[in-house]
């Protein structure tokens, strides 16, 4: 290993951008770059809040029209809005003028590069407890040591995964959870399609459609196993007969997501080991609005950086984001934990 204690504040601060712009690539980031999480940018000076809406629906079908008559108007209806406002996470970490001196490269070299990792778990974190805590309309989150209380409430202003989910323009509700809260199986996942035929509406209560194509599963070897099953099996699964046909090999894509299945800490939750959803992804309100990409704050002459009364180096990462779901038709949910 280099002698990374003996590195002028110069060297130090390039192998930190290194570390940064490494681990920016090299890290899965799963939630953010799955294809139902949507990204959006917000450029600077036009504030730290947006407003987001479901599509407007048409009417979807067409009156008859008498002879000689006029033609109906066809009718619009607005949905659900969602304001959303952005907050900031931060980490600083300190190479003191102790390890410089005393040669401990190891620690110094671990503190740079878990810092580097801080940014992308963080925002892996809070995009999955969109999902973990989606049965609730918020949640106090404590990742990170400070205590915040995460509004996580659809457009209706009830949880993402709801039975009694309502419509702009009808009394009609719609269920969105998966009956029984199954865990995994052939008969789950039929029961989920079921629910995208059966409880998917447009805001005038009229049946919509919407294709379904993602299976997001925690990283429960047992569950990822029995999806991997279905998915890629050459038969039916449920049959002994080799001639039968696997209606769903590679019908849907499979999102493992590591860290579903936590506490608001960021701790394993045996709880929630089962958590799985099914999703259309080509219909998802799930936003991710950036104000500020995460970005490495380094140490130079003049500021402030390099700490006057201890001499210690300052290295931090911040970055601002929000977070929403507006309208969740599109995902269908199941806890595992029964009804």
């Amino acid at each position: 290993m280099a002698n990374i204690s003996s590195f002028t504040l110069g060297q130090m601060t390039d192998i930190a951008n290194r570390t940064f712009l490494y681990k920016n690539k090299a890290l899965p980031q799963v939630m953010r770059n799955s294809s139902f999480v949507v990204t959006d940018v917000i450029p600077h000076g036009t504030g730290d809040t947006r407003r987001y809406a479901e599509d407007i629906d048409g009417e979807q079908y067409a009156a008859v029209r008498d002879e000689g008559g006029s033609s109906k108007i066809g009718k619009v209806q607005y949905g659900y809005e969602k304001d959303l406002q952005t907050y900031t996470i931060a980490q600083e970490r300190s190479i003191t003028k102790h390890m410089r001196d005393a040669g401990k490269n190891k620690e110094i070299l671990n503190r740079l590069t878990s810092l580097a990792e801080v940014w992308p778990n963080t925002i892996d974190l809070d995009l999955a407890h969109r999902i973990t805590f989606a049965t609730a309309t918020s949640y106090t989150r404590t990742a990170g040591g400070s205590t915040t209380t995460i509004d996580i409430t659809v457009g209706d202003g009830l949880a993402a995964a709801s039975a009694v989910h309502k419509l702009t323009g009808s009394a009609t509700t719609y269920n969105n959870i998966i009956t029984g809260n199954p865990q995994f199986s052939k008969g789950s996942l039929e029961n989920a399609e079921k629910l995208f035929v059966e409880e998917t509406y447009d805001n005038f209560g009229v049946k919509m459609f919407m294709e379904a194509d993602t299976i997001l599963t925690t990283d429960d070897p047992n569950t990822c196993n029995q999806v991997r099953e279905l998915l890629n099996a050459t038969a039916d699964i449920d049959t002994s007969n080799s001639g039968t046909f696997n209606t769903y090999q590679s019908a849907y894509k499979h999102v493992k997501a590591g860290r579903i299945a936590t506490t608001a800490a960021g701790a394993p939750d045996t709880t929630k080991r089962k958590i799985w959803s099914l999703i259309a992804s080509k219909s998802s309100s799930f936003y991710f609005s950036v104000l500020n990409e995460p970005a490495l704050q380094s140490p130079a002459a003049g500021n402030n950086g390099e700490d006057f009364s201890t001499k210690d180096w300052k290295y931090s990462v911040d970055s601002d984001y929000a977070i929403w779901i507006v309208c969740a038709k599109f995902m269908k949910f199941s806890t595992w934990l029964g009804a």
